[in-house]
């Protein structure tokens, strides 16, 4: 059945409206991205990389790698330092970035951040200057994240109810929801929204027995959910496949906003620390993939 937001095109709203103002960080997206070319682009191509109403907004004010922190430098600004995407980044960061999130204690947590930051050197250097994301609030307003463009401020909902849109599989009714990024849907199977195994034993170290899950496909959503998902990303984003088919960008061959932030409905059984320090709310007008969805947000303002 359809979501309530889906069949009227309407939004909740709450009276007591807790809103903060919040920075589109240009010096995260630059650190993050794959080669100078997509460091470029971000002056350039301002949809890819600004931040839309209605997405899930992150902090990235404090460093992932807590004992090196030299090398993470960020502008100090009177507002919290927010993306809503990565922007482009290569497949390594991705996967580095999925294996964070697959720590099922907080002990294993800490030993996925060792054993990242001890990998090869471009690797270090990527997850030295890498943030801690924490889940910021709802975007209320459109901001850039460049001053080239216009304002790079914007206003955040971080308590209250919000209409937002779903990810990749179905969310109920009083569920609790943590957010994820795009390209982990991967990690999770698609019938039951539940993390994949990872099973160590089987493979030389974590990071081996990772590759045998990220390497698998992509989850497959169905005809009506897979339409519903290039209808959000068209309108959104800008994804026109059939106008650009033949235009070839630098850096990540792409020319639409990817690697943004979804909700998901939070698992008790089987997921662990990595997706509980995601939480951030819980559904009060569930729907299937790609579909609007009520959740109320609980505090999140730093």
């Amino acid at each position: 059945m359809a979501s309530i937001g889906q069949v009227t095109g309407t939004q909740v709203h709450s009276g007591p409206k807790h809103i903060i103002q919040c920075q589109v960080s240009e010096d995260v997206l630059r650190a993050l991205a794959v080669d100078d070319d997509a460091r470029d682009r971000i002056q350039r191509e301002k949809m890819l990389h600004c931040m839309h109403k209605h997405e899930l907004a992150l902090n990235c004010s404090i460093p992932y790698n807590t004992e090196n922190n030299v090398l993470f430098r960020i502008r100090r600004s009177a507002y919290p330092p927010v993306v809503t995407t990565l922007g482009i980044i290569g497949q390594e960061t991705k996967k580095m970035l999925a294996a964070v999130y697959c720590a099922k204690t907080d002990e294993e947590f800490e030993d996925i951040r060792d054993g990242i930051t001890s990998l090869q050197k471009d690797i270090t250097k990527k997850m030295a200057i890498f943030p801690s994301f924490s889940f910021q609030g709802v975007v209320q307003t459109q901001a850039w994240a460049t001053d080239n463009y216009g304002d790079t401020v914007g206003s955040i909902l971080v308590a209250g109810f919000a209409t937002i849109m779903n990810g990749h599989f179905h969310a109920y009714t009083g569920d609790l929801v943590h957010w994820y990024f795009d390209f982990e849907s991967r990690m999770f199977n698609e019938d039951t929204g539940t993390r994949k195994v990872i099973d160590s034993s089987k493979h030389a170290d974590y990071i081996a027995a990772l590759d045998a899950v990220w390497d698998g496909k992509d989850i497959a959503l169905g005809d009506k959910a897979g339409k519903r998902r290039e209808d959000h990303e068209r309108r959104e984003y800008g994804k026109y496949p059939d106008l650009f088919k033949d235009y070839v960008m630098k850096g990540a061959n792409r020319n639409y906003k990817q690697n943004v932030v979804y909700p998901k409905t939070y698992h008790y059984d089987d997921s662990g620390y990595g997706d509980r320090i995601r939480v951030f709310g819980r559904v009060v007008n569930g729907g299937r993939p790609f579909e609007p969805i009520d959740v109320l947000i609980f505090s999140q303002c730093r």
